[in-house]
């Protein structure tokens, strides 16, 4: 099966073409499901790089709107991708049970630690990729989630591969195994291209000693395009993951439930 569960459209700001357009284009390349999952906004602050929150309905209704166009041709699926914050629990809650939402995709990009937000971006200690695997592993916990996206992503900080990264690959991945959820190779991360350091030439995202483990423990593997353009969904990115998948022995499955 061709699919892809991780797309974002203009309404997040920094991604072109609307929902219609993706759409389009997954009927072109010849896609089984599309799955739309721009960026949550929250309630009462904007956290940036998202729609407003006043835009969520115009989002729910483009893609409805494009579920009654196409629906017959490409099975459409409403998403979103998400932090994971417990001041926001019942927020996730009514956005699957009151929104109509149909899933969630975890993107831990910023994550509570001792009343503030930690950036995933900006991580200086590999101790503290600890921390956010245990986010990761609360948010996991919840039940929201279908997805966890690109859950190496604390590798664009570029640390050193020691025994506290080993201890977040073990959080994350003994997390998502008992909860059966997958774990996603992103191409936005091979688009990143490779970098050189004491481990030789790598991404810094799929970062292949994460995937070793994950290969280990024969945890299940989607992958995604996170596009923010309609040519990038099925793009040589989205195929070079393929082939990382293949190579590295993981276990990739169809469809998400």
């Amino acid at each position: 099966m061709l699919t892809n569960y991780h797309t974002h459209c203009e309404l997040c700001k920094h991604a072109e073409g609307s929902v219609e357009d993706y759409v389009q284009q997954a009927i072109t390349e010849g896609f089984d499901i599309l799955g739309m999952s721009d960026h949550v906004p929250y309630p009462n602050y904007d956290y940036g790089y998202r729609m407003e929150f006043a835009e969520i309905w115009d989002y729910i209704t483009d893609v409805r709107d494009a579920q009654k166009k196409y629906g017959d041709r490409l099975p459409i699926l409403l998403g979103f991708e998400s932090e994971y914050l417990r001041e926001y629990r019942k927020y996730y809650e009514e956005l699957l049970d009151g929104y109509g939402v149909e899933y969630l995709v975890l993107g831990q990009h910023f994550y509570d630690i001792s009343g503030h937000w930690q950036s995933s971006f900006a991580i200086s200690e590999t101790a503290e990729c600890v921390n956010y695997a245990r986010s990761v592993s609360e948010a996991l916990n919840t039940g929201y989630y279908s997805l966890l996206a690109h859950p190496d992503i604390v590798g664009v900080n570029r640390l050193p591969w020691d025994k506290f990264m080993d201890k977040m690959t073990d959080i994350i991945v003994e997390s998502a195994v008992k909860n059966d959820i997958p774990l996603e190779i992103n191409a936005n991360g091979v688009r990143r291209g490779l970098i050189n350091d004491e481990l030789g030439m790598h991404y810094m995202y799929p970062h292949f000693k994460f995937w070793e483990k994950v290969a280990e423990a024969k945890a299940k593997v989607v992958i995604s395009a996170d596009c923010h353009n309609p040519a990038l969904l099925n793009d040589s990115d989205v195929q070079k993951c393929r082939d990382i998948a293949k190579n590295w022995g993981l276990h990739v499955i169809d469809s998400i439930d």
